[in-house]
């Protein structure tokens, strides 16, 4: 009697989403989900990215630094300000700074595509490791989770060294996924059975931590570790992960990238280590400076996983409950990712928003998990009406804020009203179609309905609602208005201690100096932590508003300037007045502004001010 072999039967995921096999049917038939999505990313990430001036100070430092390392070829190090620069690691600046000299373009679009790529970027690996986690359902909620959580998207349009970290975490992480569980898209992954992958993936992960220190330091190494070593404890593989992720030609690859840039700046300027060291101590509110900013960030959960969070919190907590037993050992992978490295920052005194956005990939990959388990158990007849209950009331919820959307704005900004009409009938649409696609057995594409309605609400706002503001943020008005009170000769203008670094970007053709003796050396911080150290704190303010305003009447009475216009800063000059009233004149003063107004002075002695527009700003 033959002996007949027994064949062994691939694993085969639950919860995969069935492949189109019709051979008829073509690529784009077959991806046609992929393709939606990818469309609406673009969308998300894309529209009017140009239409909102530089607002918020991380990017206008961004711009500024990338300005000044085209200008001026400051490679190593920026100046800002005219100080130098030495906060941040440079790879967001060279990328924007690169984009620059290669496009000869100098506008918003360019300096905030370097982020929107990451983003995409975070969207194309998120898809990736949920269908590893969950299949190919999984893989598309995840990634239109991501794409749709508000606080993540107004992050990735905006320049800085945030989004770029985010990025070069998740990669690290994806690498490291891949190195750990070395199975194809179409096997359930994250099971301590799994193979391991190639070597080469711990290679990535390497690679990939190195250009996150170069973007924003070695906090990528927290949010990886917290991520890594926990998730390996609780799926028994702490070993052999371990080993598997270790790389002796991984760790100096690391080495010669992170280092890269540090060494040769310390070498430049031996200060910058004090620097750093204070910098790190300021973001873990470890350095013993008052923060105005001084809250648990368990607190912002809400705000940054909108409009998701009822679903990202029971996410959250389903592993510890009877029937979210399924999901394990691949659910620690992103829990540990997101709520872990979430009870980290909040061991901090100080930890801001920002400092999650690289958590978030993970908080997007609960969602997509936990969307596709309630999407396929409220199908059941027996256990599903919780379920039932938790989607129907999203839907309720987009439809009742369809509907309540218009009516606050036609009370509260009449102005919108037309774009709220619009938006509030897509939003309402999109309810009604993810109902209906969820009654046809649709999972990712019952969540995609409700990503095209908030990607055409956020659209719309970008477009039409936020250009609005421009004229109470931006510096724009303010340059072209400096351009129209000086005279064509006065190519230089002084400023008192700091400016807005958003007013380099937009004033073209003049230089801004500052009041010699008036500035920080690198930054206030530092320059409080040496007077502590020399005994020069001065603890009363007056005594400090005197101090600063002799150096300011100083150089004022000087018998020759390097210009004869000075911008201060409006509560600067209110508690300077008494002391400079007769010597310098108001050309103009800002008023009913959203950031630091500014007053542009005429020194008395250069005669009367030639222009009409001296007038206050209305």
């Amino acid at each position: 009697m033959s002996e007949v072999k027994r064949r062994k039967t691939p694993r085969v995921r639950e919860d995969a989403m069935p492949e189109a096999s019709a051979p008829s049917q073509g690529w784009f038939a077959k991806r046609a989900p992929e393709a939606a999505l990818a469309v609406l990313a673009v969308i998300v990430f894309l529209t009017s990215l140009g239409a909102v001036d530089l607002w918020g100070k991380r990017e206008q430092r961004a711009s500024a630094e990338a300005i000044d390392t085209v200008e001026n070829d400051n490679w190593l190090i920026a100046y800002i300000q005219c100080r130098k620069r030495l906060e941040k690691p440079p790879l967001p600046r060279w990328t924007i700074a690169s984009l620059m000299a290669i496009s000869g373009r100098r506008d918003e679009w360019i300096v905030r595509l370097p982020s929107v790529l990451s983003a995409l970027g975070m969207v194309g690996l998120i898809y990736g490791l949920g269908r590893r986690l969950g299949g190919r359902s999984v893989g598309l909620a995840s990634s239109l989770a991501l794409t749709s959580l508000t606080y993540f998207v107004i992050e990735s349009r905006q320049a800085g060294n945030d989004v770029p970290l985010a990025f070069f975490t998740t990669l690290a992480l994806y690498a490291a996924f891949r190195r750990l569980h070395g199975v194809s898209p179409d096997e359930p992954c994250g099971l301590p059975g799994d193979k391991l992958g190639d070597k080469r993936w711990a290679l990535g992960m390497y690679a990939a931590l190195g250009m996150g220190f170069l973007s924003k330091g070695p906090i990528i190494l927290i949010l990886a570790v917290v991520a890594l070593v926990p998730y390996l404890i609780c799926t028994k593989r702490f070993k052999t992960g371990m080993r598997a992720l270790w790389s002796g030609w991984g760790c100096l690859l690391f080495l010669l990238l992170a280092l890269s840039w540090p060494v040769p700046v310390f070498l430049n300027d031996p200060k910058a280590l004090e620097i750093w060291q204070l910098e790190m101590g300021q973001k873990a509110g470890g350095a013993g400076i008052k923060h105005h900013r001084e809250r648990l960030l368990a607190l912002e959960w809400p705000m940054m996983t909108a409009p998701w969070t009822l679903l990202a919190t029971w996410a959250a907590v389903m592993p510890f409950l009877s029937r979210g037993r399924e999901a394990r050992p691949r659910v620690w992978f992103p829990w540990f990712w997101a709520t872990g490295n979430l009870a980290m920052f909040c061991l901090w005194n100080v930890a801001k928003p920002n400092y999650f956005l690289p958590c978030l990939p993970g908080v997007a990959l609960l969602i997509g998990m936990d969307w596709v388990r309630l999407t396929r158990q409220a199908r059941q007849a027996t256990g599903g009406v919780a379920a039932r209950a938790f989607l129907q009331l999203h839907w309720v919820a987009l439809l009742v804020l369809s509907i309540g959307g218009p009516i606050a704005t036609a009370k509260y900004a009449p102005q919108f009203l037309g774009a709220a009409i619009v938006g509030g009938f897509v939003v309402g649409l999109s309810a009604i179609l993810s109902a209906w696609a969820w009654k046809r057995e649709a999972d990712a594409a019952s969540l995609m309905s409700m990503v095209v309605g908030s990607t055409a609400a956020l659209a719309i706002g970008y477009t039409f609602i936020a250009p609005t503001f421009n004229s109470t943020r931006s510096h724009r008005e303010l340059a072209e208005r400096i351009e129209r009170v000086l005279p064509p000769e006065a190519k230089t203008v002084m400023f008192f201690r700091e400016l807005d670094e958003g007013l380099w970007f937009y004033l073209h053709g003049r230089t801004l100096a500052p009041v010699p003796g008036s500035q920080p050396r690198y930054n206030k911080d530092i320059d409080l932590q040496d007077d502590a150290k020399n005994n020069k704190l001065l603890w009363l303010e007056a005594e400090r508003v005197a101090r600063e305003r002799q150096i300011l009447v100083d150089w004022i009475e000087k018998p020759q300037h390097e210009s004869d216009f000075v911008l201060v800063r409006a509560k600067v000059y209110d508690k300077f007045q008494p002391g400079i009233d007769s010597l310098a004149t108001p050309v103009f003063r800002e008023k009913g502004l959203d950031r630091n107004e500014l007053i542009l002075l005429r020194l008395r002695e250069s005669g009367s001010v030639a222009h009409k527009d001296a007038g206050n700003r209305k």
